[in-house]
């Protein structure tokens, strides 16, 4: 984002001072909600297919994510360039004839900055996963023995499924055999 362009001033004065660091999974989760929330309301009226999961792929951008905060202002990495990225997307298919940086495009990205920090989404962690409970030793063992019990039961249907093949590719040869001795002269 054009940082020299004071239409863009008031994202910076929007977004904290610095914000939290991001996964990838989380930049993922928060782009989705954003889509949502931004993207295919308005685009319904216009007949435009809906948007293609992140960006035209179906993963977040590696410069999304963050390990360190970011500043709200520097619009490299983190949170700011995930919301500079996601409100050109939505912005290209709202209007596009527009060029890249036209007017309203600082407006959209401001609304969604507000939206984010309205979200609480810079505050706390809610976008990250639960982590799942560990299970006991039993429940592992239980499930490791159902695990192997499935396997059997796959191998023994293409243990079948192979001698079939087996005997009918004989049976083939055999007959294949007799007609080519009976051609014989």
């Amino acid at each position: 984002m054009s940082r020299n362009d004071e239409r863009y001033d008031p994202i910076g004065q929007v977004l904290p001072p610095m914000t939290p660091p991001i996964t990838r999974v989380e930049a993922q989760r928060a782009a989705e909600r954003i889509y949502k929330q931004f993207g295919k309301a308005e685009l319904r009226s216009q007949n435009v297919a809906s948007f293609p999961i992140l960006y035209g792929r179906n993963k977040a951008r590696r410069c999304w994510a963050s390990t360190k905060p970011a500043p709200g202002s520097d619009p490299n990495k983190g949170w700011p360039r995930l919301i500079h990225d996601v409100s050109h997307s939505i912005f290209r298919r709202r209007h596009p004839g527009f060029k890249p940086h036209a007017g309203g495009h600082a407006t959209l990205e401001r609304e969604i900055a507000q939206y984010v920090v309205a979200k609480g989404w810079l505050d706390a962690k809610p976008l990250r996963p639960k982590a799942a409970a560990k299970p006991s030793r039993g429940e592992a063992q239980a499930a490791r023995l159902a695990r192997i019990e499935a396997a059997i039961v796959r191998w023994a249907a293409k243990l079948r499924r192979a001698e079939n093949a087996l005997r009918k590719l004989k049976r083939q040869r055999g007959a294949t055999l007799r007609i080519a001795a009976k051609a014989a002269p």
